[in-house]
């Protein structure tokens, strides 16, 4: 065999066949985080975590209303009442609204054993359990009968927010009867 002359394969000898060359393989780069920095040195803050953190304020705001609720009904009454009905309430719409799809569950089971929490402690703390020949089956019965007004109001509260949530985005998807999607389709 001459030098140059075409092989069917790659010969052993460098000399004779030429450098096999690998093909380049793209790598892809990260995805969701700019490797550009924003002006300033500093990256760019994701919309997503500042999204998360109102979330989370929200319902932190959500669960602190009842306590002031059971605080501010102590202060002015006998027992919890109608403030602490409305603040339950208040507070449970307010973590509807900010909750994200997949904490919706979380949000709707909350309010039972949240509401018989803050109850059990302000009784608690204002001394009416135990005192007065009261035992703690007694003040359990008071405590479920002081805590349902507030559980079921706040549980429509947020069932309700919950409900036009879905509505709205039902109606707002494209495709689904009444959505956008349909009329752009009768037309075409």
């Amino acid at each position: 065999m001459q030098p140059g002359t075409p092989t069917a394969g790659p010969s052993p000898d460098p000399a004779i066949s030429p450098p096999q060359t690998r093909a380049a393989r793209r790598i892809p780069g990260s995805r969701g985080r700019s490797s550009a920095p924003a002006p300033g040195g500093r990256r760019a803050r994701r919309p997503e975590r500042t999204k998360s953190r109102g979330r989370r304020r929200a319902v932190l705001v959500a669960l602190l209303l009842p306590v002031a609720g059971a605080v501010l009904d102590e202060l002015t009454g006998s027992a919890l009442g109608t403030l602490f009905a409305l603040t339950a309430a208040l507070g449970g719409a307010l973590a509807a609204a900010g909750c994200s799809r997949a904490g919706a569950w979380w949000v709707a089971y909350a309010p039972p054993p949240l509401v018989a929490l803050v109850t059990v402690v302000a009784d608690q703390a204002a001394g009416r359990t135990g005192s007065h020949g009261r035992g703690l089956t007694t003040g359990a019965v008071h405590w479920a009968i002081d805590a349902f007004p507030a559980m079921a109001s706040a549980e429509a509260a947020i069932l309700a927010v919950l409900a036009v949530r879905w509505f709205r985005a039902r109606r707002g998807a494209p495709g689904k009867r009444g959505g956008p999607g349909k009329s752009a389709r009768k037309g075409a």
